[in-house]
């Protein structure tokens, strides 16, 4: 983070939102919502907004700079970020999730003028807990674990989740250090960052192609770390020091809609597990297709979960 953005004071005239930084674009891709809270962003910062659904009224959103795009059905969430990133005219972006609530010191925290830095913020989910915003990247191990939820019914910061972290990761990198982190810095070769809060350069993030679109939802943020440390070995992410935002995480309501959401996150973890290299990953890959079988039929109406 540039130091002049990190001693850049609060304007109490603005509603608490930092003055003096240069402009940036925020990007929510709104789906499920009705409304927005912009007053975090500052008066000069672009915001697109891209609209996956009719629920959000563009009148509520609050702020002179703002522009709609409406696909014509969900294309999912990285192709409607590659959307707004052709709107795109600041040199950095940050992406944030309708369901986050910031405030103006994280628009502090998110500025940087390095297009080497990826920047996130602690967040806390809506009950106050801690949330992980860094992990390290998955082993094959892990994401098998991942696709059959074996920690769903673990507490994030229980020993049995501790335990399976460290079985599972051929690193023995310890995840669960990085619950609730308050700042760090890492080499974005061996850790990724969460794309419900994150700001990147967008010229970089064009010189990969934006987000794979075949991902619609889940593992396109672990995905696009990975491509940009591979062409940008120099690339890292940050955790900035500040106060936890909050992400009302895992919002979803419904038997039915819970399973089409499951469907999604495992067919994005299928595709990111085929697409390394490497035996185990492909075998990985192999034995989450029953689980994915069985939430197709679910989805489509079979034993009452559709």
């Amino acid at each position: 983070m540039a130091a002049s953005a990190r001693l850049t004071a609060e304007d109490p005239s603005t509603n608490g939102v930092a003055v003096g930084l240069e402009p940036v674009t925020v990007i929510y891709v709104a789906y499920g919502t009705n409304s927005l809270d912009t007053a975090w962003t500052q008066p000069d910062d672009a915001v697109v907004i891209v609209h996956n659904d009719d629920a959000l009224d563009p009148a509520s959103v609050a702020h002179s700079r703002v522009r709609h795009l409406r696909p014509t059905r969900n294309i999912g969430f990285g192709a409607a970020v590659n959307l707004a990133l052709e709107c795109v005219q600041t040199p950095r972006l940050i992406l944030c999730n309708p369901d986050t609530l910031l405030s103006g010191v994280h628009r502090v925290a998110l500025a940087s003028d390095q297009p080497d830095h990826l920047i996130t913020i602690p967040l806390n989910d809506e009950r106050g807990e801690a949330t992980w915003v860094v992990q390290p990247y998955p082993s094959c191990t892990a994401a098998l674990a991942m696709g059959y939820r074996l920690g769903r019914h673990l507490q994030r910061t229980s020993r049995l989740r501790a335990l399976g972290s460290l079985l599972t990761n051929s690193r023995r990198v310890r995840s669960e250090a990085l619950l609730g982190i308050g700042e760090g810095d890492w080499s974005l070769s061996t850790h990724w960052a969460s794309a419900a809060v994150v700001s990147v350069d967008a010229q970089r993030l064009r010189d990969v192609g934006g987000f794979d679109p075949r991902y619609f939802l889940y593992m396109e943020d672990v995905d696009l770390c990975q491509r940009l440390a591979e062409r940008f070995p120099e690339m890292r992410v940050r955790v900035s020091p500040c106060p936890a935002g909050t992400h009302a995480v895992g919002g979803s309501s419904g038997v039915a809609l819970r399973n089409r959401v499951e469907l999604h996150r495992l067919r994005s973890l299928r595709r990111y597990c085929l697409s390394r290299p490497g035996f185990g990953w492909r075998v990985a890959g192999a034995l989450t297709a029953p689980r994915e079988r069985w939430l197709a039929w679910r989805v489509s109406g079979g034993g009452d979960g559709g």
